[in-house]
This record gives structure tokens, C-alpha cells and sequence, in this order.
């Protein structure tokens, strides 16, 4: 298959569109939109956080999770816990959706920092990070989560 593309630049337009032919739908379309929707401009690349009286700025590939906690939002990263004024409710709309996955009402993961997902209890998946720490899957975001590592399965 050969993909072709056509860039037309015309003041009569307001937004970009991306319009994707195919003859069917396949691996190949499914990463193109992929790879178009992660790369959006609306996707943030960096985050303010508080630890202390500090503000640090931090490249969202850096952090492992965001968390909310008692009506306070945080991130998580190496380095340590930081706590964010963002929603969670928005940050899963503004987040790379290739990298970034909701797991439950209170967490959002980074799947490059995830070790693995262990399935051994039926029903219920864990989320075990690279730095050991674990997180629940809840019910409800159990079949999302499975679907997700299916289209990211090779």
C-alpha cells in the first residue's frame, strides 16, 4: 500500500483537517490516526507542579502517574510527588492518548513507565510501574484497559 499526502494551504481555511482514504480500515490507518491525535497541538509537553514552595515545570514523558487525593490533584514522577491544578477530567483530554491511559475515576498512567499489567486475580488487573509501585485497575476500566493493550499489541 502507498500513502500518499496532499497538503493544501489556503487562507479560506480556519483549522487544519486531516482527512485519511483508505480503502479499508487496517493496522496501517489505525496508527496513522494514532499518531495524528497524539501529536495534536492541543497535547501538552510540559506541567506546572508545586512541592513545597517550589514550582517546577516537568515534561509529561517524565511522569509515571497523575493522582487525585482529597480533592487535590498530583503527579508522580522519580523524583517525587508534586501537586498539580489541573483535572484530572482535562488532563485525559489534553494527554498524548498513544502514551497516557485512565485507569480509574482518580488516576491516569503513563504506559512507558508501566513493568507490566498482572492479571492473576479474574477481574481485576494491577498495574505494577517500573519503580515498583502498584495501582488498581478499577472494574469499571477493566475492559478500556484490555483494549488498549490489545491495539498496542504487535
Amino acid at each position: 500500500m502507498n500513502i500518499k499526502v496532499r497538503t493544501n494551504i489556503s487562507s479560506e481555511f480556519q483549522d487544519i483537517e486531516i482527512c485519511i482514504n483508505a480503502p479499508e480500515r487496517n493496522e496501517i490507518v489505525q496508527t496513522l490516526e494514532n499518531e495524528l491525535l497524539s501529536k495534536s497541538l492541543k497535547s501538552i509537553q510540559q506541567i506546572v507542579a508545586m512541592q513545597d514552595n517550589d514550582i517546577f515545570i516537568i515534561n509529561v514523558s517524565d511522569i509515571i502517574l497523575f493522582f487525585g487525593e482529597e480533592k487535590n490533584n498530583f503527579c508522580k514522577t522519580k523524583d517525587g510527588i508534586y501537586k498539580i491544578k489541573e483535572r484530572l477530567y482535562y488532563l485525559e483530554e489534553v494527554l498524548p492518548t498513544k502514551e497516557f491511559v485512565r485507569i480509574s475515576n482518580s488516576a491516569i498512567i503513563n504506559i512507558n513507565h508501566v513493568k507490566c499489567f498482572n492479571t492473576s486475580i479474574v477481574g481485576k488487573i494491577k498495574v505494577k510501574f517500573k519503580d515498583g509501585t502498584e495501582e488498581d485497575v478499577s472494574k469499571r476500566r477493566t475492559t478500556e484497559i484490555m483494549r488498549f493493550l490489545k491495539e498496542r499489541r504487535m
